[in-house]
């Protein structure tokens, strides 16, 4: 005989009785208590959920390879920008290393012509170099963007990595940072951006809407002074972050257009930009770096949750991840931690310009 009474617990006297499916269920705790639990319950399991997986993704998963965007026939080109040193030089490298042609773009001629030189010695592929100041507006520029896009027409263009960028000399409050400071700012790292990314986007569409071709490749780098507010870096900052919004609005635009666009979440790299000159677990390499963003495409690691972006390298996703484990708490300690940062940097920086000042005068 099947009882038509459920209980939790005991049924004492006074506790409330619901009707459910012809059974009869009486609470022995609050119905609210029951709904908090629940509720509690569902938001553990999210969290222990995207925990396993960020961890599955750095040890154990290993992501799409570069290599998918390469046509069978043919030889496929990738370009890259700010190639001449740092991560540009490493991702030139090792996207030569896995044999695509490499189109370089920098501001000077001599550097290209050395990176060139080496690409095509070392790894046997083809390389073509556009000179141009990217910071410059103006029809120069506007004549290397159309010189871009042609070739991006003429040719297998497969992959776009848009690497360069600019920050400020030191961190500097936004009141006190230089216009002409700014002005590079945003003409390097959003105005470039989106002009050469529009120049080639149309070439890429038709490369990979061909029957039986591979799909295309935008991978935008961006910094984790995006994903946290950074003070002193106010104008870096914000250039970092729209980069962020604008990559996730034009991945969605061509998802199904057979192009995959991502933004690459940075910490500190070694390179001249971050001044940092040797490396350690949360500083890697350059070829570290490169090597983990090249080998683990769609896999969100530290960017869980958060679409078209992700922090590859294992410990900058790590940082990435604990910034936003506890949504307020954790996000405004972000943020005064790189307050804290920032202006002893600057602190530092200033110490050395006024040593550098006095030892000319001596």
């Amino acid at each position: 005989m099947v009882a038509d009474t459920i209980h939790v617990h005991s049924h004492l006297a006074g506790h409330p009785t619901y009707h459910i499916l012809g059974h009869e269920l009486v609470l022995d705790v609050p119905l609210s208590a029951i709904i908090l639990s629940a509720v509690g319950a569902a938001f553990l399991l999210r969290y222990t959920l995207s925990f396993f997986r960020l961890i599955l993704e750095l040890a154990i998963l290993p992501g799409r390879d570069v290599k998918s965007y390469k046509s069978k026939k043919g030889e496929t080109w990738a370009l890259v920008t700010g190639c001449t040193g740092g991560l540009g030089l490493e991702f030139a490298r090792q996207l030569a290393k896995r044999n695509f042609n490499v189109a370089l773009v920098g501001r000077r001629k001599s550097a290209l012509d050395e990176v060139a030189q080496e690409l095509e010695s070392k790894y046997g592929v083809k390389t073509q170099a556009f000179v141009v100041d990217v910071a410059s507006p103006g029809t120069t520029r506007d004549e290397a963007l159309s010189q871009i896009a042609l070739f991006a027409k003429s040719n297998d263009f497969g992959v776009l990595i848009n690497n360069v960028g600019a920050s400020h000399n030191m961190p500097v409050s936004f009141a006190e940072t230089e216009r002409s400071e700014m002005n590079q700012i945003i003409e390097t790292n959003i105005n470039w951006t989106l002009l050469l990314t529009h120049s080639v986007l149309p070439s890429m569409i038709a490369r990979s809407n061909k029957k039986g071709s591979p799909k295309s490749l935008i991978t935008t780098i961006g910094s984790l002074s995006g994903r946290i507010p950074s003070p002193l870096l106010a104008t870096y900052s914000g250039t970092k972050a729209a980069l962020s919004t604008w990559t996730k609005a034009l991945a969605k635009e061509v998802e199904g257009k057979g192009v995959d666009v991502e933004l690459v979440q940075a910490a500190f790299v070694v390179s001249n930009m971050s001044k940092i000159r040797r490396s350690s677990a949360l500083v890697p390499t350059p070829a570290s770096f490169v090597k983990s963003t090249l080998s683990s495409i769609g896999q969100p690691r530290g960017a869980q949750g958060r679409p078209y972006e992700r922090t590859p390298f294992w410990s900058h996703a790590l940082l990435d991840y604990a910034v936003g484990f506890a949504g307020y708490i954790s996000e405004i300690s972000g943020i005064k931690v790189i307050d804290s940062m920032h202006k002893d940097i600057r602190k530092r920086a200033l110490k050395k310009a006024e040593r550098a000042k006095a030892g000319k005068k001596e």
